[in-house]
């Protein structure tokens, strides 16, 4: 159904006196659109907007609810209710819809349902914003960066199917029951570092582009920080470490091993790039073995999400190592298998044999001394190294497999 424009005197008609009083039925709007301004005050019927288009901002403001309230004590005879409010005692919807300028909700409480529903939002702002009933986002796309600054949802919420085109930072929100993110897609960056979570997370296959997820590094430098993530909808690194630390801690409460280790990967790449960025800064705080510890886990096993690089990894250390023990051997050079300039197949087999001895860590030195070991016992000394790291892909590639237990 097509929408039709409406006049600010039809829109006002709604909540006029007459219309409120002794009616309890929903305040609805269904395919309008609104080419004003909209300045909505708390009611004591239900708002219901269904397949509305908002051309202009509109803004949930504090106001005086149109209801009788008999005062047997009036001493003026009043039986209205002169109080403002900036809470919102019935529910509200929002079915389709689509925000094209700011929707602001700053310092509103809202005490029973909020429904925002397969609807688009430019702008949105939910500053100071309480939830106390049952908060649904499903389906809506947010298509700009958006800050849940001091937004405090005490009941569960649900972000099922949600977009985030841009960032989304939870600052110093409150979840004080369940959250629900269910296959909600992050186009750029989530921030849950400064989220106080009382209650539980939910995820369930989320959606992220991590190439697109872009940080700053911040330092010491406070103010910028506290700029970043109030108002500037900007995410600094530190924030992107901890909400996948956040994130594979929820996963792993459910259950969900093998997404879990996909957040611990990009915590660990995260925190690479944060400890490099420190290291370039002279940040006293950090261990410079960190960036190794590091490096070495994304070789050998992608920070245990990849069995292949535990593989590979290990075969590619016991060949080095192998070549390096043996070149130091009197062996060697008696069996080098390209000496008389064609391949010698049976020298070929030794030292495809050795290089299959050298995987097993647990091995005995009588093969090297058998291999009469050169240059002062240096062959020895790879061997040992050697074991430690095929010993050390073993147990990576072995961390890798175990992400589906």
């Amino acid at each position: 159904m097509a929408r039709q424009p409406i006049s600010e005197d039809e829109y006002r008609a709604k909540f006029n006196l007459a219309e409120g009083l002794g009616n309890s039925d929903p305040i609805q709007f269904n395919s309008k659109k609104f080419d004003f301004i909209i300045e909505l005050e708390p009611q004591h019927r239900e708002i219901i907007f269904i397949d509305c288009e908002f051309i202009n901002p509109i803004s949930f403001c504090k106001g005086i609810p149109l209801v009788t309230v008999v005062e047997e004590n009036s001493e003026d005879g009043n039986s209205f209710n002169q109080i403002e409010t900036n809470v919102f005692g019935e529910s509200v919807s929002f079915k389709e819809c689509d925000f094209q300028k700011k929707l602001q909700f700053d310092d509103i409480k809202f005490s029973k349902k909020f429904i925002m529903h397969d609807c688009r939002v430019s702008q949105a702002s939910f500053d100071n914003t309480t939830f106390n009933g049952l908060t649904d986002f499903w389906l809506t796309t947010f298509e700009n960066d958006i800050t849940f600054y001091k937004t405090d949802f005490n009941k569960t919420t649900v972000f099922s199917m949600a977009t985030f085109v841009g960032n989304v930072l939870f600052t110093y929100a409150l979840f004080s029951s369940k959250v629900i993110f269910a296959r909600t897609k992050f186009k750029k960056g989530i921030d849950l570092s400064q989220t106080i979570i009382s209650g539980t997370l939910k995820p369930f296959d989320l959606k992220f582009d991590f190439k697109e997820f872009i940080t700053v590094y911040v330092g010491e430098n406070d103010k910028q920080y506290q700029n970043y993530i109030d108002e500037k909808h900007i995410i600094p690194l530190v924030n992107k470490v901890h909400t996948f630390q956040i994130l594979k801690k929820s996963f792993e409460d459910i259950g969900n091993y093998s997404d879990s280790i996909l957040m611990l990967r990009e915590e660990k790449t995260a925190l690479k790039e944060l400890v490099n960025k420190r290291l370039k800064s002279k940040d006293s705080n950090v261990n410079k073995g960190d960036k190794y510890i590091l490096w070495l886990n994304r070789l050998s096993n992608h920070h245990r999400s990849d069995f292949r690089n535990g593989i590979l990894f290990t075969l590619g250390v016991a060949f080095i190592f192998g070549l390096l023990t043996l070149t130091f051997t009197e062996a060697y050079q008696n069996n080098i298998c390209y000496c008389t300039g064609k391949l010698d197949e049976s020298k070929f087999i030794n030292g495809v044999k050795f290089i299959f001895t050298f995987l097993n860590p647990a091995r005995s030195l009588s093969y090297l001394e058998s291999l009469t070991p050169t240059f002062y016992g240096i062959a020895y000394i790879f061997d040992f190294v050697g074991r430690i790291a095929v010993g050390y892909g073993i147990y990576q590639t072995v961390q890798a497999f175990r992400k589906f237990k």
